[in-house]
């Protein structure tokens, strides 16, 4: 029986570099789905995977992961395709385009986080965060409550007695403690939204695994055995704008 994998971000990046990898590992035993935003990039997503694996089962399914009428819809998609769903990667995400912050930069130099400061951008690159039409702060709704929602979702197709799920959340190196703050998760009142939302991932894939147990495994890539291509603090955003 064939396994069914779908990937969120997979036009692009680190999404389509891992597409790539599954095919070249497995081409026939697989069912990989392609949950993209844009339908125009995942069909040309979808046309390369093929050229290079002619043989290769690969769908389509459009999904916003900051839409939550997206998610769900596309949840009930799933559902109606797939019995089963084996892999499960979580990898979409977007990152604003970041900005030097000279004043916190000049007290940077001062402080005991000057080392890391210089090593990762902390405390000096701001980011501005947007809406969504759902009033939801848009970097949290597409990093982490769009794929939270989407898990409950697929609950049907994920949680078998007979075979075991994996949920795979794409993390980051930015991913840093300091960004995140349990009281503000939406992280309103911050000037890191990418950094507090990859943290804030790390920490629901461990919930999700005492939630699941052995139902389903969920990880961080960071534990993640298939490997891929990961970015510094320039990282394209796990793909960005180009789910």
């Amino acid at each position: 029986m064939n396994k069914v994998v779908l990937v969120t971000g997979a036009n692009s990046g680190i999404g389509l570099a891992l597409c790539e990898r599954l095919l070249c590992q497995d081409t026939e035993g697989l069912q990989l789905c392609l949950a993209c935003r844009n339908m125009h990039r995942g069909q040309a997503a979808r046309s390369a995977l093929l050229t290079s694996h002619p043989e290769a089962q690969v769908a389509l399914l459009q999904m916003d992961t900051s839409s939550i009428s997206s998610v769900i819809s596309a949840a009930r998609e799933v559902r109606l395709r797939y019995n089963q769903l084996d892999y499960l990667y979580l990898n979409a995400g977007i990152m604003p385009n970041p900005r030097f912050d000279v004043k916190a930069f000049f007290k940077g130099l001062f402080s005991s986080n000057v080392i890391t400061m210089f090593a990762t951008g902390e405390g000096i690159l701001t980011q501005t965060d947007g809406v969504t039409a759902d009033g939801l702060q848009e970097v949290f709704a597409t990093n982490l409550f769009g794929h939270f929602l989407l898990i409950r979702e697929l609950e049907p197709v994920l949680c078998h007695a007979d075979q075991t799920s994996h949920v795979i959340w794409t993390s980051s190196s930015n991913a840093h403690r300091s960004a995140f703050n349990v009281e503000d998760i939406q992280h309103l009142r911050g000037i890191q939204p990418y950094s507090s939302s990859k943290y804030a991932s790390d920490l629901l894939s461990l919930a999700l695994n005492t939630r699941y147990n052995q139902q389903v495994i969920s990880h961080t890539r960071r534990m993640c055995c298939v490997s891929v291509s990961h970015r510094p603090a320039s990282e394209d955003t796990d793909d960005c704008d180009a789910f």
